[in-house]
């Protein structure tokens, strides 16, 4: 068996817990059937949702849901962003990775209000999880490092363990196995500091398969068993049927068979007592490789044409193109050339899948390599500046007084400097103030003329038959007005322009106008913290997004749309993105208001692209100057 089809092993280990809770369900049901509909209704909710996720996803995320609705109609964020990470835990622990990604960006923004580190830390390295499943690992490993620095914040060291044990598995899809070892055990080290067994026992049986990856198999058999002794001890039947699974393929791989057997016997028990088709498939597909090997070909068909429907219907290509392959051969023992033949080409439609993603996973493996050896010279160099320093300070001990006489005249200049500066900002926005009350005064205006215009068509005679059409254009034109009022009372109101209220403002907007269209959305806006924008940029930004938002929602007929911002060599990007209909550019070159947003961008001294084909959806995408 090769290493591909053992990612599933290591998918499962990893999401299947942080910590080992015990929880009375019973009692939190009772509690629950007396709960006022307060906040602690709605973290009751929660609990329920945590204490289900694993053992019965769908009753998880229906308890999350009402605990999300509850906390929504109390305002309560905590609740919010607690039942939206349940109910994103139990659809990815389901495989609906991509509905589990949209309910834990939705936890991120509202832990991100309530500043709860801890949970962001979790959060961040949940979705680098989900990422690294779905085999977008450079997006992976950026969200490890973000979940790292949050652990180190929360001196948390469940965290840092998670943290470590996701990156091992990271190596080891990228075949770096040393490194893989390296941060295996750097989380198993944690997790026995915080008496994390459950948790420790799941890296030891990662451990388990880089070794057999390095045809070690002896370390390889030692530590599964180890993983095995601990998770029976805990009683922990969930992950029993994926160890006793893995000590099977190593025993395949060594030909000693009837080890293999035994042990996929022992896998395909735990995997009925779950009624976890996923994992009775892979028992199978072991089994039958053993039978396979052993020339009894008949027997090896009739297990594993139970597994690989399965394997195909949860996506799973590794298991597919193993499967198959296992299929081709043994009809092919058998004589039956035509049905070899039909197994043949599904192994290699799964085989070019596979290698695609081999491609670009070497590319991430070099991007992660540089960056480790970058950020080991930083850390060598910082303690080489940090020795030097002290050694200054303990020898010039008698210049305090004089280098603080120095740093008080050099800061007054500093403080002088900036009033100035200051003074002369404040003056642009002045200017900026003035132009935007101008444009309020003519488009207000425009917008009451064109109302009142109406309303006098309204009460002439011989308009009766079109009088609901008239005041529903009046009503239209209202409401244009009261947004377009609202958007520049927002720009221009003292304490309401910072970059982070600007973000807040996109996130309202987006979730207000996706959710009145049922349509599914994915932000990521964390760019928008990191920048300083003056008024003017925030201004076209936000109605650059705004126009692009509108525009795919009202005209692309899409079901999900995907906004970004970030920096990217040294240009800020803003990225909305949809699944729609999409036009042909080269036909619509105006309308939509394409040609209002292209001299917003003009005035940022960007560029915007509106990249759209029938039938593919559409990107705006507007690129500029990356701000201080």
């Amino acid at each position: 068996m090769r290493k591909k089809v053992l990612l599933l092993f290591i998918t499962l280990s990893l999401t299947r817990a942080s910590f080992c809770q015990q929880m009375n369900v019973d009692s939190l049901l009772n509690k629950l059937s007396v709960a006022k509909e307060d906040t602690g209704k709605a973290t009751l909710y929660e609990n329920l949702a945590l204490a289900y996720r694993f053992t019965e996803p769908a009753k998880a995320i229906g308890y999350g849901k009402q605990g999300i609705l509850l906390s929504k109609k109390l305002s309560f964020d905590k609740g919010i962003a607690g039942n939206s990470l349940r109910v994103s835990t139990a659809y990815a622990y389901s495989g609906k990775l991509d509905t589990g990604l949209l309910y834990l960006d939705t936890a991120l923004v509202y832990t991100q209000k309530i500043g709860d580190l801890n949970r962001l830390g979790l959060i961040y390295l949940n979705r680098a999880d989900y990422y690294r499943q779905k085999m977008y690992m450079k997006q992976a490993l950026l969200d490890c490092d973000t979940a790292l620095q949050y652990a180190d914040r929360a001196n948390n060291d469940d965290v840092r363990a998670r943290v470590n044990q996701t990156m091992g598995s990271v190596y080891f899809r990228q075949e770096d196995y040393l490194a893989g070892i390296s941060y295996s055990e750097k989380a198993i080290t944690l997790y026995r500091k915080i008496g994390n067994m459950r948790m420790s026992s799941a890296v030891l049986n990662n451990l388990g398969l880089i070794y057999k990856e390095m045809n070690e198999f002896d370390k390889s058999v030692k530590v599964m068993e180890q993983a095995i002794h601990i998770t029976d001890s805990l009683r922990d039947i969930t992950n029993l049927s994926i160890y006793y699974a893995n000590l099977s393929s190593v025993y395949i791989q060594k030909e000693e068979y009837t080890e293999a057997i035994r042990y996929a016997d022992k896998a395909m028990e735990y995997a009925v007592m779950q009624d976890n088709a996923g994992e009775i498939a892979l028992a199978q597909s072991l089994k039958g490789k053993v039978l396979a090997n052993q020339k009894k070909y008949a027997e090896a068909i009739v297990l594993v044409s139970k597994s690989l429907p399965v394997f195909q219907e949860i996506e799973d290509i590794d298991n597919v193109n193993i499967s198959a392959d296992i299929l081709a051969t043994s009809y092919a023992g058998l004589g039956d050339h035509t049905k070899a033949y039909e197994y043949t080409l599904i192994a290699r439609e799964a085989g070019d899948s596979l290698a695609k993603w081999k491609y670009d996973d070497d590319i991430v493996a070099m991007q992660t390599k540089f960056r480790v050896d970058e950020k080991d010279k930083e850390i060598q160099v910082l303690a080489m500046d940090k020795e030097i320093q002290h050694q200054k300070l303990n020898q010039q001990k008698f210049l305090i007084i004089a280098s603080v006489a120095v740093a008080i005249l050099a800061l007054l200049g500093i403080w002088l400097a900036m009033t100035r500066n200051k003074l002369r900002q404040r003056m642009k926005e002045l200017e900026l103030r003035n132009q935007i009350a101008a444009d309020l005064h003519d488009e207000v205006g425009s917008s009451l003329s064109s109302i009142n215009m109406l309303s006098q068509m309204a009460t002439q005679q011989g308009n009766e038959g079109k009088q609901k059409d008239i005041l529903e254009k009046m009503r239209t034109n209202a409401k244009e007005t009261m947004d377009k009022m609202g958007d520049i009372v927002w720009m221009i109101k003292p304490g309401e322009t910072e970059t982070a209220n600007l973000k807040q403002r996109m996130e309202r907007f987006a979730y207000e106008i996706c959710s009145a269209r049922n349509i599914g959305l994915s932000l990521r806006l964390d760019a928008l913290e990191k920048i300083k924008l003056t008024m003017d940029q925030r201004k076209n930004i936000y109605l650059i997004f705004k126009e692009a938002l509108n525009n795919a929602v009202k005209y692309s007929g899409t079901e999900r749309i995907d906004i970004f911002t970030g920096v990217q060599n040294r240009e800020f990007i803003l990225e909305v993105r949809d699944e729609g209909n999409g036009f042909d550019t080269a036909l619509v070159q105006k309308g939509n208001g394409l040609d209002n947003i292209r001299n917003r961008a003009m005035e940022l001294g960007g560029k915007l692209l509106i990249d759209s084909t029938p039938g593919e959806g559409t990107l705006v995408k507007l690129s500029m100057p990356s701000p201080g």
